[in-house]
């Protein structure tokens, strides 16, 4: 038990928000409302899948990872909260965690072989099944055994993420470690110049789009197609002309290429961009409305910073013992492939797993459409599973229309109230290891800060510069193109799909994250200012205030 609370006791919460827990034995988890991963409230489908399939998923990987603890999901108030408890008695914690310090540090110097050589070819052939097998055709047996298989490969894939992850977060923080104590009055922040610049597949799937808006950028009638018809009939306005259906045609290559993810990676009542391109179309008004540059030009900069910084740091500690030398070679390579590890785990498991799980559900909203149990295939999402396939069972009978409008009704409701950020039972800080260290890094937490003075949001240290500009508050990919070249793009949490507006933006504030986090590693590639952990910030600031950012302080300035 922590120090600071040598009892367990329930987490206080505000008024407007009481917990009525579905199973009251819930109320003993440690949960923290995940706004990182999950801002908005969550549809009662996703969060069924993440409770049973993607915790349990997780939990098995941390397990395979030596890591003595688990994952714990649940659905508060509509809301997404994430939990850790140990997996052994306290007694055996100390002991545990020795042994999971050990396996973990004999992990780092392979994860990029584990990764190609182990993983990903398991991962690409789950997506091959599923991309082969014909939801429409199957028959109703066919596809509930389809989704037995489906959800525990997501399961699955969910271990694997686990496993890969631990030691591919640890790395980046435990090589800021290491730089920290080698090179005196060293920068935090330099240590992630070392893992840089590496190819990715959110880098790639930016740099495709930029791409694509290259194709159309002499073409002042597109441009003002794109910039004055509504994005909902864009697609329709391009068939008038040739350069117009050319342009079709890319938006839907690009999206069969990078179109099976959708702006979160938790909630799957969204659709991904290859069933609907609006935020394909909308990224494309962004790079547009202004010269943007070529992202491969600026990421080759990245690259050639990382080796002049590698090599700078090499020669600094030319003069230590062979070992240290050695020591630190392998963590740089820990650390680099950490970080691009965490932008394509991304890709293959938590964005395409997504959409290969709401493909097969959507079969399903299909099937209980045309009996009448539902009023739109995409009320699917706002059932739980067991609802769904008890249904399917007895021939998608059912009238699922009153609890449907009901569980809307309270999704709203919460949407206008702002979550508590834990509840259940609090049982004090985590302990200092290489894996609470590494998520700490990754989520932002961190002892209490000091009060700001007014008008100064304090966040955390993302992406080093300063810029000043218009704060422009978007919460859905959906809102991109209200984004214009070299305004400050202020969010509560940004993930690989929102990667094409870091090309635009003069520079980033979260309201949550910290150094690890995937807007600060993503701002640092393309070298914009970068504040993340700032809570409240979306709240705080108004859209269309001067803000200026300081990512070198971590601080936000509301002029």
């Amino acid at each position: 038990m922590s120090e600071h609370h040598p009892e367990p006791k329930p987490y206080a919460l505000p008024d407007n928000f009481p917990v009525t827990w579905d199973d009251p034995a819930d109320s003993h988890l440690p949960l923290d409302q995940d706004r990182q991963h999950a801002p908005m409230p969550i549809t009662p489908l996703s969060g069924w899948l993440a409770q049973h399939y993607w915790g349990k998923g997780a939990s098995a990987g941390l397990a395979a990872a030596g890591q003595p603890i688990m994952m714990h999901v649940r659905r508060v108030n509509t809301y997404y909260y994430m939990g850790v408890t140990p997996s052994v008695p306290m007694e055996q914690m100390q002991e545990a965690g020795q042994k999971a310090e050990a396996i973990l540090k004999s992990q780092l110097p392979i994860i990029a072989e584990r990764w190609n050589n182990e993983a990903l070819p398991e991962i690409r052939g789950y997506h091959d099944k599923w991309n082969a097998f014909d939801l429409r055709t199957a028959s109703d047996p066919e596809l509930l055994a389809h989704l037995d298989w489906t959800l525990e490969t997501f399961a699955r894939l969910w271990d694997i993420h686990m496993r890969t992850l631990v030691p591919a977060l640890v790395g980046p923080s435990m090589l800021q470690d290491l730089y920290t104590d080698l090179i005196e009055d060293a920068d935090p922040m330099d240590a992630y110049k070392l893992a840089q610049g590496f190819d990715n597949s959110s880098l790639r799937a930016g740099e495709d789009l930029w791409k694509l808006s290259q194709t159309v950028k002499d073409s002042s009638e597109i441009k003002a197609v794109l910039k004055n018809t509504p994005t909902n009939v864009v697609m329709t306005a391009l068939e008038g002309s040739d350069d117009g259906k050319k342009l079709i045609a890319g938006i839907n290559a690009y999206a069969q290429a990078w179109g099976r993810r959708s702006d979160t990676v938790i909630e799957i009542g969204d659709p991904s961009w290859v069933e609907d391109p609006t935020i394909v179309i909308e990224n494309l008004k962004t790079y547009l409305q202004s010269d943007s540059p070529d992202p491969r030009e600026q990421w080759n900069e990245v690259v050639a910073e990382r080796e002049r910084f590698v090599a700078d740091v090499q020669a600094q500690i030319a003069g230590y013992p062979e070992p240290v030398k050695q020591q630190f070679n392998m963590m740089v390579g820990a650390g680099q492939a950490g970080h691009w590890i965490q932008e394509d785990h991304n890709w293959w498991i938590d964005q395409q797993g997504n959409h290969q799980v709401r493909q097969v559900f959507l079969e399903f909203g299909d099937r209980l459409y045309r009996t009448g149990a539902i009023e739109d295939r995409n009320d699917v999402f706002m059932l739980l599973g067991d609802e769904i396939i008890d249904s399917a069972n007895a021939g998608f009978s059912g009238d699922f229309k009153a609890a449907i409008i009901k569980r809307r009704t309270e999704m709203d409701k919460w949407a206008k109230i702002p979550a508590a950020a834990h509840v259940g039972t609090d049982y004090g800080s985590p302990p200092d290891n290489p894996v609470t260290r590494a998520l700490g890094r990754l989520f932002g937490w961190g002892p209490p800060r000091e009060e700001a003075p007014s008008g100064t949001i304090a966040g955390s240290p993302g992406s080093s510069g300063k810029v000043t500009g218009t704060a422009r508050i978007i919460v859905k990919l959906t809102d991109a193109g209200r984004l214009s070249k070299g305004e400050i793009l202020v969010t509560p949490t940004t993930s690989p799909p929102w990667t094409p507006l870091f090309a635009t933006a003069g520079g980033i504030v979260t309201d949550t994250g910290g150094a690890l986090s995937h807007c600060a590693i993503v701002a640092r590639e393309y070298k914009i200012p970068a504040v993340v952990g700032a809570t409240g910030a979306t709240y705080a600031i108004k859209d269309g205030d001067q803000i200026e950012v300081d990512g070198d302080a971590g601080t936000v300035r509301i002029l």
